[in-house]
């Protein structure tokens, strides 16, 4: 067993992939040995000529190039990185890089449709979250504009006020665990 942490990052060469690239790369840089491979699926697949097939695999990985480099010349050290451009599905790609690589994770990103939009754009996501068989991970940009913060989040102190729909919250800080025992009673 290898202690790799393997992300899989799929691309769609919108806005959207290059925000899980990001996620991705800061995700792998507080994680030891992490390896990031980002896939890009390419669909309907010229059966009549080769040629044309070969020329959508080239310019798919010449943009993938052009967006992924960029974000990881960024990170110092560097972070492992590899390329992936396939003919298929995008579900059925993903998935089968994360088998290919024994991978720890899988991250995309999401465009934010909802209702009606969501609806109709059958979120690749979505769909991701429901049949993967390992963990996924959905970027979002960042964005609280047009949301306001609590005023005051922190849970009540000893002899404040406990009134005012506060939020109650705790930070449990486990020690170390020093000694172990074990055996029958």
């Amino acid at each position: 067993m290898t202690d790799q942490y393997r992300i899989i990052v799929g691309h769609d060469l919108e806005s959207s992939g290059d925000e899980a690239v990001e996620q991705a790369y800061a995700l792998a840089a507080r994680i030891a040995h992490s390896e990031i491979h980002v896939v890009h699926a390419v669909s309907a697949r010229g059966k009549r000529d080769l040629a044309v097939s070969s020329k959508k695999l080239d310019e798919a990985m010449v943009e993938l190039r052009a967006r992924v480099t960029p974000i990881a010349r960024r990170w110092t050290p560097p972070i492992p990185t590899q390329m992936h451009v396939r003919f298929g599905t995008v579900l059925e790609t993903i998935q089968q890089i994360a088998v290919d690589y024994d991978a720890s994770l899988v991250l995309v990103g999401t465009h934010g449709y909802r209702g009606i939009e969501g609806l109709s754009h059958r979120s690749i996501a979505a769909r991701l979250v429901r049949i993967a068989r390992l963990p996924v991970l959905v970027a979002h940009a960042k964005d609280f504009s047009g949301l306001t913060a609590t005023p005051k989040p922190d849970a009540a102190r000893p002899g404040e006020d406990l009134h005012h729909d506060r939020a109650m919250s705790e930070v449990l800080i486990a020690p170390e665990r020093v000694s172990h025992v074990s055996g029958l009673v």
